[in-house]
């Protein structure tokens, strides 16, 4: 099957999973070239959260693709995902790569089923899966033991198992086969959606202090001050439609057109219509940065079939 075609199916199987969990969603097609493009298709749902999706017929994730989806997902609330076919993808394991979480369409498919499937994460060179600190209490009580004579049993620290009672945890596979030899198989579950959202988010923080180069400074300050906002807040994303993304007291979408001067006047039209795909999922608000006034006129000229408010154009 050649790469078109690969592509093609995966996107149908992303398609059908999204319609299925009704997931609100669209298919973000900027750059038009795709093998240029950071992000697929940005996906919200009110009981899943946000997904920022970069669909792939190869393993590889690009560093800058990467710093793509997490930043937009930083700031969008979402969880970055790669979706990819190939054989070394196997099914039902989440491998976390350069930050964000690499699967096979099978595995994404298994993650909304609402089926008993044992999904594993796959990072720092090891397999982990979930205690359900809810069935380690029960169970726990039930067969008698105290936190100390099951961490004699087990040969796992007291505060270990106190923390998987509490709270749950990540587990290798290795400590997973022991709490299961003494609790059963219920105390462990698979690695959900929630918990790579929670995950992400957990780490999200530290992701983004990674983001500042000398470079920005000077756009990120002009920014800063048309925006009223934290420079820290400000996200530049490099291979989609948005230019900014700003996350404050409202999120922004952002095209700064005194940047992206490689686009001509047909292209920053259809850069901003994919910035409105953003907006209808997320409902961030879009925002034109523009210093030609006669740029901004042709701007809103081409957009004239546009809601008003839906776009604002900004001159500097």
């Amino acid at each position: 099957m050649g790469s078109k075609e690969v592509l093609k199916k995966l996107y149908e199987g992303v398609n059908k999973v999204l319609e299925r969990v009704s997931f609100r969603y669209e298919v973000i097609n900027f750059p038009v070239k795709y093998r240029e493009r950071s992000i697929d298709i940005v996906a919200s749902s009110d009981e899943h959260g946000t997904l920022i999706i970069r669909v792939k017929d190869l393993m590889h994730v690009n560093k800058n693709e990467a710093q793509d989806l997490i930043k937009s997902s930083i700031a969008l609330n979402a969880v970055p995902l790669i979706i990819s076919e190939t054989p070394d993808v196997y099914e039902n394991i989440v491998i976390e790569k350069e930050g964000v979480y690499l699967l096979s369409l099978k595995t994404f498919q298994n993650m909304y089923s609402g089926r008993d499937e044992l999904i594993a994460l796959y990072k720092r060179g090891e397999l982990f899966v979930k205690v359900d600190s809810e069935v380690f209490s029960r169970r726990r009580t039930e067969l008698k033991h105290t936190l100390t004579s099951l961490s004699s049993l087990l040969n796992i620290s007291r505060k270990t198992l106190e923390t998987y009672e509490k709270r749950g945890g990540n587990v290798t596979i290795e400590t997973a086969e022991k709490l299961a030899s003494v609790l059963g198989d219920e105390v462990i579950r698979p690695i959900s959606a929630k918990d790579l959202r929670e995950e992400f988010a957990s780490k999200s923080i530290k992701e983004a202090q990674g983001f500042v180069s000398e470079d920005l400074i000077r756009v990120k300050t002009n920014l800063k001050e048309l925006f009223d906002v934290d420079e820290s807040k400000i996200y530049e994303i490099r291979r989609s439609a948005p230019d900014y993304i700003i996350k404050d007291r409202e999120t922004l979408i952002t095209v700064d057109t005194t940047r992206s001067r490689r686009y001509g006047m047909k292209e920053m039209v259809v850069k901003i219509g994919e910035c409105l795909k953003f907006s209808k999922v997320t409902d961030a608000d879009v925002r034109v940065v523009t210093d030609d006034p006669e740029k901004a006129r042709m701007i809103r000229d081409s957009l004239s079939t546009v809601e008003k408010g839906e776009v604002k154009i900004i001159k500097v």
